[in-house]
């Protein structure tokens, strides 16, 4: 496969900048434009970096070093801020997987009416779920912190208890 002109660091930086562009290559070439890569180099990047990600000889190297600097560049665009407090993490987390469909008890809410009750688009929900994850869930990445799992624990507990009316002593 012939190298690409845009670096893997560049694709992650326009790849968190056209979260909310929802596929639509206007919008995508006015940002690329916006960071000196014109529409058909962007276009060239992506087909690169998606064949190489879906690429099973590639076994996942590429994916594996975007990830990072993805969510690099989504920190950088928030300030280094969280995308969202613990707290409505934990509220929308456990809304997914405590609620049951209206029309259907026996199912699951459809996780895409959660994120809209609490105002987030898909792209954003993976972003949160980037950022909290692996500092409340999984212990062997750096990034964790026991006293946010733990409050996470609590939070998750609660917000459970709430949405399947259990009262606790």
């Amino acid at each position: 496969m012939p190298e690409c002109s845009v670096s893997l660091e560049q694709y992650a930086e326009l790849c968190a900048r056209m979260a909310e562009t929802a596929g639509d290559v206007s919008k995508e070439n006015a940002i690329a434009s916006g960071l000196g890569i014109g529409p058909a180099d962007w276009a060239a990047a992506k087909d690169h970096y998606t064949r190489k990600m879906q690429d099973p000889s590639d076994m996942g190297k590429t994916a594996m070093a975007f990830m990072p600097l993805y969510q690099a560049a989504q920190a950088r665009m928030r300030g280094g801020q969280a995308p969202c407090t613990i707290e409505t993490y934990s509220k929308v987390h456990a809304g997914m997987a405590f609620r049951k469909d209206a029309a259907d008890p026996s199912k699951k809410i459809d996780y895409m009416i959660v994120l809209a009750e609490n105002g987030f688009t898909q792209p954003q929900w993976l972003e949160i779920e980037g950022y909290w994850t692996p500092r409340v869930a999984m212990n062997a990445d750096p990034r964790f912190d026991p006293a946010m799992a733990a409050r996470f624990a609590e939070l998750i507990q609660s917000e459970s208890d709430r949405i399947l009316g259990i009262k606790r002593g």
